[in-house]
């Protein structure tokens, strides 16, 4: 319920309550108490906090009980964090007057607040209910909520929520302008009109039926994927921004890559675990198995002897649960016995299962298998395809796939992305930075600690630590040394990476240092300071030099230049600098990222290209790429990069050749982009934990067809290996992984191929 009075009270002031509400009642005044309410079933806290979202007045029933009750603090912070108006009123005053006054500040809430609470609220239901457009602003309250930009921040799932209900709107109005065109078209082709009209209507209808056999192919593919599947195998003829859409969606479905059947019904998994066989337990008590890697079976057999216990948890040392509620798409997870995260699915839960390292968790609904990430408390995706309802799951004891049970048939979906290289679940790793070969890299922890790690076999070779907190670190192009940045503490390092020595660096008071970088030769260090200058630093003294002014707001950020020996820079409001060191030239402005995002860091890459990416990462305005001109100017084009549960870009690299690029978020997806045309896309949503930092190595000395690694870190403690492929990043490409895919559905018996051909799809103009 929206725009109400929230009454907040002791229930010793029940009585004196009890009448006011009375009198709110005959004055029909929209109001919330908790006994009215919640439902007896329903976590308190829960729909507390949703229901201060949702109102207008925040009502304080004003007692020593009030002050001293432990769930009205709770209340009121509630208050705080949605910032509510808030009336106190005291307990026993008279109620006739205390209701006119509620009335009275309820409507001048309404009027200032009212549309950011209705915001809040629509937003947060939208997302809780996996997204669906039916939940998006029409387009007059679109516009009342885009107004808010200037009143207040938004949140990233306002923001995400009002981008969604913007795209809406203008699909909406395209296909009116289409329908029109169609009409127009009807009525034109039966005229005489001149040759040169006629064209251009012909070439108008042309293209209405070509955007809308675009939205019917995105519709099939969020009821069916496999057709979805069929029909992005049959759109690789160009390279197209609509065919790259239509390929992202069908190729973003997680679908099974291995199946098997069983010759009875309501059987469940057998082991805790999947280790070399996938074993079932029929109701009669009788044992079926398969192999893990006899990918060609297509049936169970039956195995003399009894049947292990089913499954009762987890590996994992962390004493992680999950709690279904009976009918609710609102599951709890539980660290030690206390709440610890709420997540909302898009349907109602069936069955869970915990991941043995306690990092995932996946939950049977009626729309799918949900992947959420436990660390966060986020879902990162839906594994569809079962050929019926999944009524149970186990992991492989690598915690890398899930096999599930759905009638009589047995499905597996891989689930992570990447090959882990390094797994270290009590580690929060911060950064990942080169080493002498590219053999090795180095990874460094939240609490100080740099490790060595060898690619090959993920063994740690070398250990050293740092004091203080890493929030960021990068070494020189040799490997030799690194600049470890404690911003808590104000406070930078360089780490002789051989012996392991580390060395403070001389900082003027009041620079709070964000990620430096070292200058080619490793001589120099240029270190931002937050909203302030670029220090430049001798190395081998550790003393600064000099220092680069630059202009208000001051600086965030700082790479190479790609197109040179100088750097480029960027600011807390979204502004891109270049700058020659040592030259008397202020900083020049090269561009304006046109929402103002804070910059958190800059990629760089061949030919040249530049890509400035921070906090708001992702949405419209805010994501561009920037590409060198022949006079040295840049040339910046602008793409949506939305992921479901972050704007917040951590990280960004470009493969060793400049033709894709990756962008890492704080909910820890990545996204891999082609630079030349931006799309098709592919996001890789299976990488546990908010990412952190990423680093490109050259393809290796031995040679080969590799176009290097993409080397990933997240605050979970992994280091993930993803092979840079940018020609797979292409409509054909995609089509023929969309044919792959679906021979490999047929071949499991998940998928049929269409009777009748599809309708001819009219050709597309390709990209510029």
């Amino acid at each position: 319920m929206l725009h109400h009075v929230f009454v907040s009270y002791s229930r010793r002031d029940q009585e004196w309550v009890d009448a006011l509400v009375q009198e709110l009642v005959r004055r029909h005044a929209k109001f919330w108490i908790d006994r009215e309410g919640i439902p007896f079933s329903v976590p308190w806290l829960e729909e507390v906090e949703d229901a201060v979202q949702a109102c207008d007045l925040f009502l304080a029933c004003d007692s020593d009980h009030w002050r001293t009750s432990t769930a009205c603090a709770t209340e009121a912070a509630y208050g705080v964090r949605f910032d509510k108006v808030r009336l106190d009123i005291p307990v026993g005053r008279e109620v006739t007057s205390a209701a006119e006054e509620i009335l009275r500040a309820l409507r001048d809430a309404g009027r200032l607040h009212g549309t950011s609470t209705e915001l809040s609220v629509r937003a947060r239901d939208w997302d809780r209910e996996g997204r669906q457009s039916r939940r998006l602003a029409p387009r007059r309250l679109r516009r009342q909520f885009d107004a808010l930009r200037g009143n207040r921040r938004l949140s990233p799932v306002e923001q995400a929520f009002i981008a969604a209900s913007r795209s809406r709107t203008v699909r909406q109005a395209v296909m009116s302008v289409v329908l029109i065109l169609l009409l127009l078209a009807s009525y034109v082709s039966g005229q005489a009109v001149p040759r040169a009209e006629k064209e251009l209507i012909e070439e108008l209808t042309e293209q209405a039926e070509y955007f809308v056999g675009t939205q019917q192919a995105l519709a099939v593919i969020g009821e069916d994927p496999y057709q979805g599947l069929e029909l992005a195998a049959a759109r690789g003829g160009n390279e197209s921004a609509a065919y790259a859409v239509v390929h992202e969606e069908a190729l973003a479905v997680k679908l099974p890559d291995d199946a098997f059947t069983l010759p009875v019904a309501n059987g469940r998994f057998t082991d805790a675990t999947v280790s070399s066989q996938v074993r079932l337990t029929a109701p009669d008590g009788s044992l079926w198995v398969r192999a893990v890697d006899d990918h060609n079976r297509r049936s169970a057999r039956k195995e003399d002897g009894g049947a292990a216990a089913a499954p009762g948890g987890n590996g994992s040392q962390e004493a992680v649960e999950i709690r279904l509620r009976e009918g609710s798409a609102r599951i709890q997870l539980l660290r030690g016995g206390k709440l610890w995260r709420t997540v909302i699915l898009g349907s109602v839960a069936r069955t869970a299962r915990l991941s043995p390292d306690a990092r995932w968790a996946v939950i049977s609904t009626d729309t799918g298998v949900a992947l959420v990430d436990v660390t966060r408390g986020t879902v990162r995706g839906v594994l569809r395809g079962a050929p019926a309802l999944v009524t149970d799951l186990v992991w492989t004891q690598r915690g890398e796939r899930v096999w599930a049970l759905a009638d009589r048939t047995v499905v597996s979906w891989r689930v992570t992305d990447g090959t882990v290289v390094f797994d270290e679940p009590e580690a929060w790793l911060e950064d990942v930075f080169r080493a002498k070969d590219e053999g090795h890299l180095w990874v460094a922890s939240r609490d100080g600690t740099l490790r060595l790690i060898e690619l090959a076999t993920g063994t740690v070779v070398r250990t050293t630590h740092v004091e203080g907190t890493v929030n960021g670190a990068v070494s020189d192009l040799g490997g030799d040394q690194a600049a470890v940045v404690d911003s808590d503490a104000s406070k930078v390092r360089i780490v002789e990476l051989d012996a392991g020595t580390a060395r403070l660096v001389s900082l003027p008071d009041g620079c709070v240092p964000a990620r430096p970088v070292f200058s080619r030769d490793g001589r120099t260090l240029y270190v931002p300071c937050v909203y302030g200058d670029v220090l430049v630093v001798d190395a081998r003294s550790r003393q600064t030099t000099s220092t680069i002014n630059v202009p208000e707001p001051g600086g965030r950020a700082v790479a190479l230049d790609p197109s040179g020996g100088g750097l480029v820079l960027g600011t807390p409001m979204g502004i891109v600098y270049s700058v020659s060191p040592g030259s008397d030239t202020p900083p020049t402005r090269l561009y304006r990222v046109g929402c103002a995002p804070n910059i958190e860091l800059l990629a760089t890459g061949p030919g040249p290209r530049l890509l400035p990416v921070g906090e708001g990462t992702g949405l419209s305005g805010c994501t561009q790429l920037g590409v060198a001109r022949s006079d040295g100017t840049y040339k910046w084009n602008a793409f949506i990069d939305s992921p479901p549960d972050s704007v917040l870009a951590m990280a960004a690299d470009f493969d060793p050749a400049g033709r894709a690029f990756a962008i890492g978020y704080s909910d820890g997806s990545v996204v891999l982009h082609p630079s030349e045309n931006i799309m098709p896309r592919q996001v890789l949503p299976g990488i546990p934990g908010g990412v952190r930092a990423m680093l490109t190595l050259p393809p290796a000395k031995s040679g080969g067809t590799t176009t290097g690694d993409l080397y990933v870190v997240t605050r979970s403690g992994l280091l993930v290996r993803i092979p840079w492929c940018p020609s797979c990043l292409s409509n054909k490409a995609m089509a023929r992984e969309a044919a792959q895919r679906l021979r490999r559905a047929e071949s499991l018996g998940l998928y049929e191929p269409q009777v009748v051909a599809p309708s001819p799809t009219p050709t597309a103009p390709s990209s510029p």
